[in-house]
């Protein structure tokens, strides 16, 4: 079991990578995600919404906190990330956000398509399924634009919603609650 963190920790709303169909293949371009969607506007994944896995939240951090991972997407090490933010803002996608220790449950999909084209572009996408809903005892998860948005307010961090997800896309910053998502890294 991880151990409760204390501070504020940058995380990765995108489990997309290699999970999300490519139009353009990453290998062969240069540049960061920012130069990327400005050569190529309409995206390289079928997802709009997913990670781009080209650095840009990488270069902006101080802290050598973030990296790419085996699948091609932003990685928070949350042992070196001190929650500045500099990824954030560098996020031309918005997928980084900051997380504190008493709300550490996020949903790591921002895809705004439907179900079934989200399951057809990305493995690992939010199919908007309301499994989440219906198990929240704290009625904090709600489904907006076709993704689960998890209302900090209300959110006890029991970690019902990330359990019972069956694409494993809500994830706990503590690392907790996580068992579906990390079988498919496997």
């Amino acid at each position: 079991m991880a151990q409760k963190r204390n501070k504020k920790v940058a995380v990765v709303q995108c489990l997309g990578g290699c999970h999300a169909e490519a139009v353009i293949p990453r290998e062969g371009l240069t540049g960061d995600c920012r130069q990327i969607l400005a050569d190529h506007p309409d995206g390289i994944l079928k997802c709009k919404w997913g990670c781009l896995g080209m650095g840009s939240c990488v270069t902006a951090c101080k802290m050598d906190a973030i990296h790419i991972n085996g699948l091609g997407i932003a990685d928070v090490d949350r042992g070196k990330c001190v929650g500045c933010g500099l990824c954030v803002k560098a996020c031309p996608q918005g997928l980084i956000r900051i997380t504190t220790p008493e709300y550490p449950i996020y949903p790591a999909c921002m895809n705004q398509d439907v179900g079934a084209r989200t399951r057809k572009d990305c493995s690992a996408g939010c199919i908007a399924c309301g499994i989440c809903v219906k198990n929240c005892p704290a009625d904090a998860v709600r489904i907006d634009n076709n993704h689960a948005v998890i209302d900090e307010a209300k959110c006890i961090a029991c970690g019902m919603c990330a359990v019972k997800c069956p694409r494993g896309i809500i994830l706990d910053a503590d690392g907790i609650f996580t068992v579906k998502a990390q079988r498919q890294e496997e």
